[in-house]
């Protein structure tokens, strides 16, 4: 499977013209290309931008196909008057976390971590994570829903890991305890560039915003 995720931050005073031009232009021309939109997610702690818009495809010749065309290129370009700090990436799943689905799974929070792996460590990793990272975020009610390789889009980070959780106070109690501390330690022997981010589903994407203007005091 494949994600092709745009990323960008709204442009203050035009929020009407925003939604209108997602919902009559942006949504219909991508679901008309094939497209499978998932979603959207806002940051709610972490780097921006802040409102994520996710689509997954089933091979990366179906999803290039949609993405090379005058229409996705037009309908791109008709966006940017109310978006600032834009970006794309297309990611693959990695094959380490079983992975039949994705969704964005409404009433969640999103625990993403991101990351360079260091050459020649790709063994010793994959063992850490199934035998002691995952069951302990498991046991604090952040259950890995993904792991995904970056392999075309801006950033440095090459790998994303994503985790999933029913309260944001799960993820917030797990960052601060000396078991998380000592495995983050861990899983810095075999990674370099980390960091983190908190994310809420939105659903829509232009929910996202709306949820980012409900959020700012958090």
């Amino acid at each position: 499977m494949f994600l092709y995720v745009q990323s960008w931050d709204m442009v203050r005073g035009k929020e009407t013209e925003y939604t209108d031009f997602v919902l009559r232009t942006h949504l219909p021309t991508l679901q008309k290309l094939g497209l499978n939109v998932v979603g959207a997610f806002h940051v709610i702690v972490g780097a921006g931008p802040r409102i994520s818009h996710v689509i997954t495809s089933p091979d990366s010749k179906s999803l290039q196909k949609a993405l090379d065309t005058r229409e996705f290129l037009t309908v791109t370009e008709g966006l940017q008057p109310y978006i600032v700090n834009y970006s794309s990436r297309i990611l693959r799943d990695s094959g380490r976390v079983e992975l039949t689905s994705y969704g964005i799974e409404l009433g969640t929070w999103r625990f993403n971590q991101y990351y360079t792996m260091m050459p020649g460590s790709e063994k010793d990793y994959g063992d850490f994570l199934t035998r002691e990272y995952f069951p302990v975020l498991l046991g604090k009610g952040i259950r890995i829903k993904a792991e995904w390789q970056g392999i075309i889009g801006s950033g440095p980070s090459r790998v994303l890991l994503e985790g999933v959780a029913q309260r944001i106070q799960d993820i917030a109690d797990t960052l601060v305890s000396d078991e998380y501390r000592t495995l983050k330690r861990h899983l810095l022997e075999y990674v370099r560039q980390y960091s983190t981010r908190i994310l809420a589903p939105t659903g829509r994407v232009e929910i996202a915003f709306i949820l980012g203007e409900m959020t700012k005091a958090l």
